[in-house]
């Protein structure tokens, strides 16, 4: 069965940012996989992990730099992670921070998950498991994410936090060296899993950004955000969102199933298992865009060009069997 998972933009973004600050030709990177510039402008667009995959492999061939996980760790900042991110630096203590961290990290990405363990003497352990089916991360793909958050941690803090202990169930990719000057530890290889162990003492200490009612508003619009992303594992979930973004009449379902690593067959099969079908997850992309269209007071004459559509007339037809009125009518609404 499909698990379609997704990888919020902004981080896409800050990966690509760093690989092309290693003189990775961004154009070629990104040449031929299921990516356009709307897609990747979107703040609260999302792709699939297995494109991901694919840009890091180019990334990794392209600089032929085994530790370039890293190098996007050290990139990785509070604002990487949007409302996730300004939650987290509103909190009373970087334990709060990383508990919400934990909790929203769905809106970050669904190819793993990290969850906190208790150690002795007060110290916590965040554990990072990957959760793709169809395809493995690379480990410069783990190193990133599991230093990422600890320098995320050290820009909350203000201050640099060495953990008590780091572990990846890989081998090491490079020089140890290059480990420890990121980590400010030794770090154990071939360990059971992913760990970045934590003080006590760090964890309590006051951030510097705490502020109880400004954490509230963003916890309030984070609360939101996990409502409202689609359900993990779900093909039309997953289908609509991909749609959002294609408004236009460039709605294939080739494209959708090459996006998520499948074929065409598998991909209907799992979409009338779950009720849905491809015709009316398109027809009601078209409908979503074009309410919001008519909110921006575009013209019917120009929706219709945007939508794919031969003439206003067509649209208006659609229009009157989504909204059982015209679409002037629905505007005046």
């Amino acid at each position: 069965m499909l698990d379609p998972r997704t990888v919020a933009n902004p981080y896409v973004r800050t990966l690509l940012g760093v690989f092309d600050a290693q003189g990775v030709d961004l154009r070629v990177l990104l040449a031929g996989l299921p990516l356009d510039a709307a897609m990747l402008e979107d703040p609260n667009g999302r792709i699939a992990p297995e494109t991901l995959h694919r840009i890091w492999e180019r990334a990794l061939a392209a600089t032929g730099d085994p530790l370039l996980g890293l190098k996007v760790a050290e990139a990785a900042k509070p604002a990487t992670f949007r409302a996730v991110g300004l939650a987290a630096m509103s909190s009373a203590s970087l334990r709060d921070a990383l508990a919400l961290m934990l909790r929203c990290y769905r809106l970050v990405s669904e190819s793993g998950s990290l969850t906190a363990e208790s150690c002795e003497g007060g110290d916590v352990a965040i554990v990072y498991a990957e959760q793709l089916a169809r395809v493995r991360l690379f480990p410069q793909q783990v190193e990133a994410i599991v230093g990422g958050i600890l320098v995320t941690a050290r820009g909350l803090a203000e201050r640099a936090l060495r953990p008590t202990a780091v572990a990846f169930r890989h081998r090491p990719q490079g020089d140890a060296d290059a480990y420890r000057r990121l980590f400010g530890c030794e770090v154990r290889f071939d360990a059971p899993a992913h760990r970045l162990q934590l003080a006590a003492a760090d964890l309590v200490r006051r951030l510097p950004q705490a502020d109880a009612d400004l954490h509230r508003v963003h916890c309030e619009l984070l609360d939101r955000q996990l409502a409202d992303l689609p359900r993990a594992g779900s093909v039309g979930a997953f289908a609509r969102q991909w749609l959002a973004v294609r408004a236009s009449g460039a709605m294939r379902v080739e494209d959708l199933a090459r996006a998520m690593g499948t074929s065409v067959r598998a991909l209907q099969r799992q979409l009338q298992q779950e009720g849905e079908s491809w015709t009316a997850l398109v027809d009601g992309a078209r409908r979503d865009a074009l309410k919001a269209l008519l909110h921006e007071g575009v013209s019917l004459d120009e929706a219709a060009r945007r939508l794919g559509y031969h003439d206003a007339s067509s649209l208006s037809r659609a229009a009157r069997r989504w909204f059982g009125t015209t679409p002037g009518q629905w505007r005046e609404r």
